[in-house]
Parts: structure tokens; sequence; C-alpha cells
């Protein structure tokens, strides 16, 4: 009899827990008005950046930062993406199906607008992918039965298999430059390339999300790739110290190169950052802002001296007589150990 009694208790308990718990949770009116709430935040924060970008034009081109570059090129992808949202939700019936693209494809959103949490969704995603490409890379190489390309495509495989196995990655990366360089342009093109490993690498280094395989071909997708290796060797250039560069600065300038190296707190510094610019416009949270989050000093060090290291490699590789974008996009995954 005790014993049942001690089961039953147990049972309202648990049953409590659950209800306590239950009750935790946020209803969906208080969801859905904590989203609007996020969306109003980054349409204030959308049209703060408007203004920025108003100023920054005002002024000669070549006296520009490299702040405010990113941040004119930002705003500039920023209304472009966000331009056909607006456009469907001012066409009558059809404009109903926005809120659902926003949810089903965030990556799309202007910038802005991405909440938070997303953010560190997004970059782990993108480092997953990041993580597939040598693999992939290696069976695309093994479909490749032309007998006028098979001897170059098995010393690149060879060379991928040394990069890997080496104790030195950067230093071996350095001086296989104008060798290697040239072999991916010749038999590793990216026109030469399948769509699936294209679409890899799009989503590693421009940061795609699955409606690309509907909506780009083969040849947007190289194009992308080719302008976005075009727009990064100029960004290098402006990196006059990578010392210099705060927390956001250092992990947004990996992750727009699609290097990825402790991820979680790569995530943890632009979900700070999204939060820190939506937090300016509430008055009780503005007050709290701060920078920079507690990032232990080796993770911060490993940052700094892989994009030193990246940026080394481009700038040699942009030395070369053809810029191999397909050379830089399949080493990056190699140079991080």
């Amino acid at each position: 009899m005790q014993s049942l009694f001690i089961l039953n208790s147990s049972k309202i308990i648990n049953s409590n827990i659950r209800l306590s718990s239950s009750s935790i949770k946020p209803s969906i009116i208080s969801r859905i008005r904590n989203i609007i709430h996020h969306y109003w935040l980054g349409s204030k924060l959308l049209y703060q950046n408007y203004k920025s970008v108003q100023q920054i034009r005002k002024k000669d081109i070549n006296s520009l930062t490299r702040h405010e570059y990113l941040t004119l090129e930002q705003f500039h992808y920023d209304i472009r993406v966000g331009a056909p949202f607006v456009l469907l939700f001012l066409l009558p019936i059809i404009g109903y199906s926005a809120p659902i693209i926003a949810f089903i494809a965030p990556k799309y959103l202007p910038s802005t607008l991405i909440m938070p949490k997303q953010k560190v969704a997004f970059i782990k995603d993108d480092a997953r992918a990041s993580s597939l490409i040598i693999d992939s890379l290696i069976e695309f190489s093994q479909k490749q039965y032309n007998y006028e390309n098979i001897h170059g495509i098995i010393s690149i495989m060879q060379f991928i298999d040394q990069v890997s196995k080496s104790s030195d990655r950067f230093k071996m990366l350095m001086s296989s430059i104008p060798l290697y360089s040239s072999l991916f342009t010749k038999y590793i093109n990216l026109s030469l390339l399948d769509r699936k490993h294209l679409l890899l690498i799009h989503k590693s280094v421009l940061h795609s999300s699955f409606i690309a395989d509907y909506i780009l071909t083969n040849y947007s997708i190289e194009y992308d790739l080719e302008m976005w290796q075009h727009r990064i060797l100029i960004d290098d250039k402006r990196i006059i110290n990578v010392n210099k560069l705060s927390q956001y600065e250092l992990v947004s300038s990996l992750y727009s190169r699609g290097i990825y190296l402790h991820v979680n707190h790569m995530g943890k510094v632009l979900q700070y950052e999204q939060m820190n610019n939506l937090n300016k416009f509430e008055k009780k949270k503005s007050k709290n802002l701060n920078e920079y989050i507690n990032i232990d000093e080796y993770i911060i060090n490993d940052w700094k001296e892989l994009l030193h290291k990246w940026i080394q490699i481009h700038d040699q590789v942009s030395k070369t007589n053809r810029i191999s974008t397909s050379f830089l996009v399949h080493i990056t995954p190699l140079l991080v150990n």
C-alpha cells in the first residue's frame, strides 16, 4: 500500500513538473509578437544603415575605410535580397506567401532581419558544407574516366593526400602554389565540376541555402564564385593588420572567406553582434551593450593566425598568370587542421 502511495505521489510530482515546465514555454501569440518585434527592430536597423550609407556616399571613394566599404556592400546586398520580399508583400493574395518564404529561406532576408540564433545555425550549416568539400572532390575525381585528364587528377589527389598528412600544411601549400594552382585550373576548373560539388562550394563561401539548387544555373554559380574571389582579394588588401581586428571583424572576415575554426565560438560572436545591433533601439538594453564577449585568447590567436595565412596564400595565388578560384576554394578546408 505504501509503495502504491509512493508510485501515485511520483506520478503527481512528475505531472506537476511537466505542467510547470510547459507553462514556461511562451505561447504562440507571444512567439508571434516576439518575431514581429524582431522584424520591427531589424527594419529600423536597416533604415539606420541606409542613413549611414548616404553619408558614406558623400565621401571620396578612395578615402573610404574597410568598414565603410563593407557597410556599402552589405547594404547593397540587403536591398537586393530584400526587394523581392517587399514586392511579394505588395501583391494581392500572393503577398501572403512572403512570410512563408522568409521562414523557409531566412538566409535570403536582409541581414538586419536575421535572428541572432539563426546566425549560429547558419555558420554551423555552412561549416558542415566546407568539411564535405574534400570528400566530395575525391568522389568527383573517381568518376572521371577521361584518359587525357586522369593523370592530372591523380596528381591533384596525391597532393591533397600529402597536404592532409603534412605537419605544416601552410608551408606545403605555399610552396606548391605555382604548380598545383595551374593543375587545378586545367583539370579541376569550376566549369568542369559537377553541380552537386559546385553547390557545396557555393554554400561554403557564399552561404547560400537549398534554394540555390532551384534558382541558380551552373554558369551563375561559377560566376558568383569568381566574383567572390575578386571581391575577397580586394578586401585582403584592405586588412592592414590582422591583430587590430575586433572579434566581430575577425570572425566575419573568416566567414566571408569560407574559413571555419572553433565554429561554436564563431557563431557566438556573430550572434552577439546581431543582438547588440538590434538592442541599440531599446533603451533598457542599450545601456548594457558590450563590444566583446569572453573568448579564450588562444582561440582569438588561432583565428588571427589562420586569417593571416589564408591572406598570404591568396596573395601568392594572385601572382600566378591566372588566378585559380578552384584551387583557392579547395585548399581552404585543407588549411584548417
